[in-house]
């Protein structure tokens, strides 16, 4: 069984699908982790009523208060280093297939690569025409 060449560009372009994949599922964690910010503006005003003595809260409802934040902002940072290691990881991921990629298409025959000609002639025709001097054109 030989090696097929078309292998060393398809493995690394399925590998890339998965980690815009896997990118697209980051950000989402992100704006998962941004949601907490839709009632802050609640919160805030309930802690400022408390500050002017408008609203009474007792040290148990003030150390339950204090726990649940300290609790968020360790699942938030948490979650800030989880998307960050992902994200990192498929940057590393990234660039090794690109250079997967690079590396194959060096490797693949010349006379495999598309030929276009936009002036009409074909490519070979004018390229050995103008190799050999001395030949009437």
């Amino acid at each position: 069984m030989t090696f097929d060449r078309k292998l060393l560009l398809i493995a690394p372009t399925i590998v890339l699908a998965f980690i815009v994949a896997g990118m697209a599922y980051a950000t989402t964690q992100l704006r998962v982790l941004n949601s907490g910010e839709d009632t802050w503006k609640e919160r805030s005003n309930f802690v400022a009523a408390v500050e002017r003595k408008e609203k009474s809260l007792t040290p148990a409802q003030a150390t339950t208060l204090l726990k649940l934040s300290l609790d968020v902002e360790a699942r938030r940072a948490a979650g800030i280093r989880a998307a960050h290691d992902l994200l990192f990881a498929l940057a590393i991921m990234t660039a090794i297939c690109v250079l997967v990629l690079v590396f194959a298409i060096r490797r693949i025959p010349r006379e495999h690569w598309p030929r276009f000609n936009f002036g009409g002639g074909s490519r070979e025709s004018s390229s050995s025409a103008s190799s050999t001097p001395g030949t009437p054109s």
